[in-house]
């Protein structure tokens, strides 16, 4: 009796991990396919049918998974962010120090936003697909906690000119946006992206304690 209950146990358990599974993958793929969508046709001009077509379910598949095209496309959004957030990560934290893990974060920052991908996704079709506010506080949860945590370690160091590192993040935050939406926008993305990075490293630089061997670092990292 006490076997055939485990062996019960065991098969609902295997229905149920076999259930999550499928549930998993065709969420995957829903994003997968929206997130093809979105970027060729934009978000107001996809509809769910054509999500549903390309990843080969059903539209009752999407509404079990996503209220909402909106929330569908916040879902897009998010990998996006997540993506983004681990390689800047990854890059800040391989730094020697506390200058050097600014400066990779700041390039891997740039070679992200230098993908069409996530360009369109995130820059262009976010604010209009979630509105601004939205889209900006998605923005915040994702990208402050790195800012954050790159400046934290700065301060660690005794490197750092400024003591309120939470309103230094946020700031930051608005001038990274503004550089990234000035990129987004131009006809000549390569040259707005060295400009960009030329103010960004010298904005930093401006924050670090300007003793000898910070200088010589920076002269030799730097823009």
């Amino acid at each position: 009796m006490v076997s055939t209950t485990k062996q019960g146990i065991r098969a609902t358990e295997a229905v149920r991990s076999r259930r999550e599974e499928y549930a998993e993958a065709t969420h995957e793929a829903l994003v997968d396919s929206a997130s093809a969508c979105f970027f060729e046709s934009g978000f107001a001009a996809t509809s769910l049918d054509h999500v549903a077509q390309r990843a080969r379910v059903t539209k009752g598949a999407i509404y079990h998974h996503f209220t909402s095209k909106r929330e569908l496309f916040l879902a897009v959004l998010e990998r996006q962010q997540e993506h983004s957030v681990g390689s800047v990560t990854l890059a800040g934290a391989s730094g020697s120090d506390a200058w050097t893990g600014i400066v990779a974060a700041i390039d891997a920052f740039l070679d992200t936003i230098s993908d069409p991908v996530y360009q369109r996704l995130c820059w262009v079709e976010g604010p209009s697909a979630l509105g601004f506010e939205e889209w900006w506080s998605c923005g915040e949860r994702y990208e402050i906690e790195v800012i954050r945590r790159l400046l934290q370690r700065a301060a660690d160091a005794g490197v750092l000119a400024v003591d309120d590192l939470d309103m230094l993040a946020h700031v930051l935050f608005g001038a990274v946006s503004a550089g990234v939406l000035g990129m987004v926008r131009s006809h000549e993305p390569t040259i707005e992206r060295q400009r960009f990075r030329t103010v960004m490293l010298a904005v930093m630089a401006g924050l670090v304690r300007r003793d000898r061997t910070v200088r010589d670092r920076i002269s030799s990292q730097g823009p």
